[in-house]
């Protein structure tokens, strides 16, 4: 699910396949809407883990959103260092 055959996780690929970036790309353009769109579904996705899950469930769930987005941050800034 999150590892391909090689055991890596390539995000950049999930990112790729999923429907909703797909969309946003599709004229290679992202607009204010866009951002406000896949924003609020964010939110809603948050929502709904708050109904569905344990507190306990919650919290792994945060870290995990909270350290994909430290990689992402990262993994940018690394990218923007090479290329001084």
């Amino acid at each position: 699910m999150f590892f391909n055959k090689q055991g890596i996780i390539d995000i950049d690929e999930m990112v790729a396949k999923e429907p909703s970036f797909q969309k946003i790309m599709d004229d290679d353009i992202v607009t204010d809407d866009e951002l406000l769109k896949q924003s609020q579904l964010v939110i809603d996705l948050l929502h709904e883990t708050e109904q569905r899950f344990s507190e306990n469930d919650q919290e792994f769930i945060k870290r995990l959103f909270v350290e994909a987005n430290v990689l992402s941050a990262v993994y940018h800034i690394h990218s923007l260092q090479n290329i001084r």
